[in-house]
C-alpha cells in the first residue's frame, strides 16, 4: 500500500557534531563518503518520503550536505536530543507524518522506512511508530549502546533501558527480547507536543529520547522487524558498517547503479 496515497511524509535526518561518545561522526568517512552521505542516499531510495532534509546546527555538517546535493535546515544548537532537533524541523515544514532517521545509521534500510510509514496508513490511532528488532546475543544484550524495549501484550512501549531488561541472559529466556531500531515515525503535531514537554527524570538517568513519552504517559507503538542495523557510536563502529557493506544490497543499489533521487524542496535557512 502506497502510504502517499493518503498521507505527506518528511523524512529528517538529524546530525550534530558533538557527539558525546564520537564527535564530528556524522561527516566520517565510510568508504570514501561521509556517513551521513549514506543515511541520505538509502533514504531516498525509500518510496514513502516526499521530502527529506538534514537537520543540523553545525556548519560542517551543512557544507558537507550541501556539497553532495541534500537539502538543508539549520536548527538550534540547544537541542541534545535528536527528537527535539526533528521537531523543530517539522513546526518549520508541515507535513503530516514525520521520520527521524538517525544520522548514525548508515545501514538503515528503505524498506523499513515504507513499512514504518505504512503502519500510520493501517491505524489512524497510531501516533509514534518504533521498530523493535530481536536481541539475538548477550553482547548485544549487555551493550549500553543498544536500546532495550519493554512492551505490553498490545506493542505499547512500557520501558526503554540500556542495561539488560527485563533481566536473565539471552540463553536463559524463554521469550523475546527487542531493541529500539532507531527510525522513529511520528504525526506531526504528536512530534510537536513531544518536543515541548519537560524532560523527566528517566530520560535524564538513561539518555533515551523517547522515555520523556513514557513518562508524560504517551503512547508509543511498536514495529518488530527482522532489519538490524548498526549505530556507528564509536571509531571501531565505521570498521563493521564497511564490512558489513561488502554484502548489503542497498549500498550496491545506491553506489553502483547511481542514485538519481532528488526528493525535497530547497528550505529557506532561519
Amino acid at each position: 500500500m502506497d502510504s502517499r496515497k493518503r498521507y505527506r511524509v518528511l523524512g529528517v535526518i538529524p546530525a550534530r557534531m558533538a557527539s558525546s561518545r564520537f564527535p564530528g561522526k556524522p561527516i566520517k568517512l565510510i568508504n570514501g563518503e561521509p556517513m551521513i552521505w549514506h543515511v541520505w542516499q538509502r533514504s531516498l531510495l525509500s518510496k514513502v518520503l516526499d521530502q527529506v532534509v538534514v537537520a543540523t546546527c553545525d556548519r560542517e555538517i551543512k557544507e558537507a550536505a550541501e556539497a553532495f546535493g541534500a537539502q538543508v535546515v539549520m536548527t538550534s544548537s540547544k537541542h541534545t536530543r535528536s527528537n527535539d532537533r526533528v521537531a523543530e524541523v517539522a513546526e518549520k515544514i508541515p507535513y503530516d507524518i514525520v521520520l527521524n532517521i538517525q544520522g548514525d545509521e548508515p545501514l538503515v534500510n528503505p524498506q523499513l522506512i515504507n513499512d514504518v510509514v505504512n503502519e500510520f496508513e493501517k491505524n489512524n490511532d497510531i501516533q509514534c511508530v518504533n521498530p523493535v528488532s530481536e536481541i539475538k546475543t548477550d553482547e548485544e544484550l549487555n551493550s549500553p549502546h543498544t536500546v532495550k524495549v519493554v512492551s505490553n501484550l498490545n506493542g505499547r512501549v512500557l520501558y526503554f533501558s540500556r542495561y539488560p531488561v527485563p533481566s536473565a541472559l539471552i540463553s536463559e529466556r524463554k521469550y523475546p527480547v527487542y531493541r529500539q531500531v532507531p527510525i522513529l515515525g511520528f504525526r506531526r503535531d504528536f512530534c510537536i507536543k513531544l518536543s515541548r514537554l519537560p524532560e523527566g527524570p528517566l530520560e535524564l538517568q538513561e539518555s533515551i529520547d523517547l522515555l520523556r513519552a513514557v513518562e508524560h504517559d504517551m503512547p508509543l507503538h511498536t514495529l518488530i522487524t527482522e532489519f538490524q542495523t548498526i549505530g556507528v557510536d564509536t571509531p571501531a563502529d565505521l570498521k563493521n558498517v564497511e564490512k558489513a557493506l561488502e554484502s548489503d544490497r542497498v549500498y550496491k543499489e545506491y553506489v553502483l547503479n547511481g542514485s538519481k533521487h532528488t526528493k525535497g524542496k530547497r528550505i529557506q535557512e532561519s
